[in-house]
């Protein structure tokens, strides 16, 4: 675990992302790894990852490193460990998401 220079781990960040197929991948790698790679002021929690198939979900879940899984996207950015989005999904749900997100006061990050 990454330490700040006083020797205490950094505050955290809660991530939340939607989407798990090809570049939620991707993101879960680069968010286990950022800190590895980053001098971060905050330390990336992967807190819950959104898709609509309960059983692949929970499957990317447990591959990928995500606390939990959640069906509707609603409720992963409704979650109270979540300040920050990651938008992974087709092109054509990003603005629907983003906005949602950004409504209720979290940070965005979008694919």
């Amino acid at each position: 675990m990454e330490q700040t220079e006083s020797g205490a781990a950094p505050p955290t960040l809660g991530i939340g992302m939607v989407g798990y197929a090809f570049m939620g991948a991707a993101h879960s790698q680069g968010w286990r790894t950022a800190g590895r790679v980053f001098d971060l002021p905050l330390r990336p929690v992967l807190a819950a990852v959104a898709g609509r198939d309960a059983t692949a979900v929970r499957a990317a879940a447990r591959r990928h490193g995500w606390a939990a899984a959640e069906t509707d996207w609603r409720a992963l950015i409704a979650r109270d460990d979540v300040q920050l989005v990651d938008v992974c999904t087709p092109g054509d749900s990003h603005a629907e998401i983003a906005v949602a997100a950004l409504e209720a006061g979290k940070h965005v990050l979008c694919e």
